[in-house]
């Protein structure tokens, strides 16, 4: 069988593959994307040694190998900007780098091009940050066209969550941050220390005294702004909740009839998206904002 003849060399490819993620957790300091870069490909490998070892336990045909590779490869594509980061050769002085440059060190720098001083290593830090930003997307996309949105890595992360209860909706008046002055719902930052849906609880209880019940993702919104902000936002639903409604300092909530939702106080893309979360779908979306001006968008239905 094919499937016993690659299970072998895969396993002993996919055992080199931790013990260089084993070498590189010693250069930690100087190398965590490339150490990372290392985990994503064993753990693919890991995935395609599975699917070898069920195809010999169960004496399947070797022809279902094509599918196996075929989503192997389709969990590569997204994560091509994570694990293609190796380079052989300076990115400063295009000369031949030494292996430990070319596996540990995530600035792909030569020996002679190393920064010397703390200045100079962050001033190449923020180089590299910002050829892989260009990689990603163009420094000011005009239309989400311009955008390769799989490999695009947003700023920070947020969460938004609507409660729905006897007909209506609860919204905020917003008093900070981004959106100050317009009506939203409750929601804010994801914190390094938690899950989305964690925070969106989290936020609603601080903005508005309410406890969200049976929080249910209804949608995931991308957002680049014209003066270099950049959002992913993760949408949550709730169909009932608990606690006393209270104003503060953050915003200022309130029950709104789901027909009479104020768009015309919103973000202008909340009238494109919302109603099709509403109705059921699950939504993905992508919008370009000059300002508080939308100039461009993308949704997707399921």
């Amino acid at each position: 069988m094919i499937a016993l003849k690659l299970s072998q060399p895969l396993y002993y490819l996919m055992m080199a593959v931790l013990i260089a993620n084993l070498t590189q957790r010693k250069h930690v300091k100087h190398g965590n994307r490339k150490r990372l870069a290392t985990l994503w490909v064993a753990g693919i490998l890991l995935f395609l040694q599975v699917e070898l070892v069920l195809i010999q336990h169960f004496e399947l045909s070797d022809m279902l190998l094509i599918p196996s590779f075929i989503f192997a490869l389709a969990l590569v594509y997204p994560l091509r900007s994570k694990i293609f980061i190796f380079r052989t050769k300076c990115v400063s002085c295009n000369e031949k780098m030494s292996f430990n440059k070319t596996v540990y060190w995530d600035n792909n720098l030569c020996d002679s091009c190393q920064p010397e001083t703390e200045e100079e290593k962050k001033a190449a830090a923020e180089k590299e940050a910002k050829a892989a930003e260009i990689e990603s997307f163009p420094e000011n996309p005009e239309t989400v066209e311009e955008v390769d949105w799989e490999a695009w890595e947003p700023k920070e992360t947020a969460v938004i969550t609507y409660i729905f209860k006897d007909d209506k909706v609860l919204l905020i008046n917003k008093k900070t941050g981004l959106g100050a002055g317009k009506v939203n719902a409750p929601g804010g930052r994801v914190e390094l220390s938690e899950m989305p849906a964690e925070a969106a609880v989290r936020e609603v209880q601080e903005e508005t005294g309410f406890t969200p019940l049976n929080v249910k993702e209804v949608a995931r919104l991308s957002f680049i702004f014209k003066d270099g902000y950049s959002l992913k936002g993760i949408v949550y639903f709730a169909d009932d909740c608990t606690g006393d409604m209270k104003e503060t300092d953050e915003a200022d909530p309130f029950w709104e009839a789901v027909d009479k939702i104020p768009y015309d106080k919103m973000w202008e893309d909340d009238e494109l998206w919302l109603p099709l979360a509403i109705s059921g779908k699950y939504v993905k979306g992508h919008f370009i904002f000059d300002g508080d001006k939308m100039i461009s968008q993308e949704i997707e239905e399921n």
